[in-house]
């Protein structure tokens, strides 16, 4: 495979992810659900990236880098959204060291 299929098939893949992870959120659909999909979505697009550095050739020296990486991008996917039962609301949390307690639309109890 060459390196320009591989680039289309890495945008390709990448679009797709985020067009369902779009159509998903945009669309509503239970908040349990949405709760579950979530980070079968980020671990999705985290090992593709992980993939795509391996059939790029990537150093291996760089997977260190790499992995410190893609752990940074799960932890503030995971910490930095939230999902209101309430009001079935996704949401960003704007302060990802801190943990959410209460929704931004509706003030309902997120424990």
């Amino acid at each position: 495979m060459s390196t320009g299929d591989l680039i289309f098939f890495v945008v390709f893949f990448w679009v797709v992810f985020i067009t369902a992870r779009l159509a998903v959120f945009a669309i509503n659909i239970d908040i349990k659900l949405k709760k579950r999909l979530w980070p079968i979505i980020i671990f999705s697009l985290s090992g593709m990236l992980l993939v795509i550095a391996y059939l790029l050739d990537f150093p291996t020296k760089g997977y260190v880098v790499l992995g410190v990486a893609v752990a940074a991008i799960i932890y503030t996917n995971l910490k930095g959204f939230y999902f209101c039962e309430s009001c079935g609301k996704m949401l960003a949390n704007k302060k990802i060291l801190v943990t959410v307690e209460s929704c931004e639309k509706c003030g309902a109890s997120l424990k």
